[in-house]
């Protein structure tokens, strides 16, 4: 005798309240979720802070360690630490010994303000057109500014490590004790 399953769970399942009393979420009709998709709408927002890739365990003098993987790495508003970050959580905390701030020459802020002063007149005349064309052209002038972003851990073959930073115009290093 052979029984087919799906008959009989489908008898079950209409019953006298229907298929949305043994379901609580609702039925697609195609059957692919949102989330399972691999395209999104919206992405997650991209930062700003540059991102390290630690290959290895690094170890400090007391055992403690800070274990391989991705880390942002943020300095401070006082400028006086950089700090590592994993999954919005802080995991270490490193003091910076030399900061470095990017001096900008005459030119890129003139041809920033330019393109500000662009934006603004066009936005006060309400030309779509013109603003679409200057805020891309701002966009793409912060996009530029911003290339050299990155971070950076290199062993000194003295005892430590040296973490560089380079983001927004300031760069920073900072010493990690093995």
């Amino acid at each position: 005798m052979i029984i087919d399953n799906n008959l009989i769970s489908y008898d079950f399942m209409t019953d006298f309240n229907g298929p949305s009393r043994h379901y609580p979420n609702e039925f697609y009709p195609t059957g692919v979720y949102e989330s399972d998709k691999r395209e999104y709408k919206f992405g997650p927002e991209s930062s700003e802070y540059p991102n390290l890739t630690l290959p290895c365990n690094l170890y400090d003098e007391y055992g403690n360690y800070i274990p391989q993987g991705y880390y942002m790495v943020v300095l401070t508003e006082d400028l006086k630490y950089l700090e590592l970050y994993q999954s919005n959580e802080k995991v270490a905390r490193v003091k910076v010994v030399k900061v470095v701030e990017k001096m900008y020459t005459q030119e890129e802020l003139d041809e920033e303000a330019e393109i500000i002063n662009r934006l603004q007149i066009a936005q006060t005349k309400k030309k779509l057109k013109k603003i679409r064309e200057a805020e891309e052209e701002l966009i793409a002038f912060k996009q530029r500014a911003a290339a050299n972003v990155y971070a950076d851990i290199a062993d000194s073959g003295k005892g430590y490590y040296i973490l560089t930073y380079n983001c927004n115009g300031k760069k920073a290093s900072g010493i990690i004790q093995k």
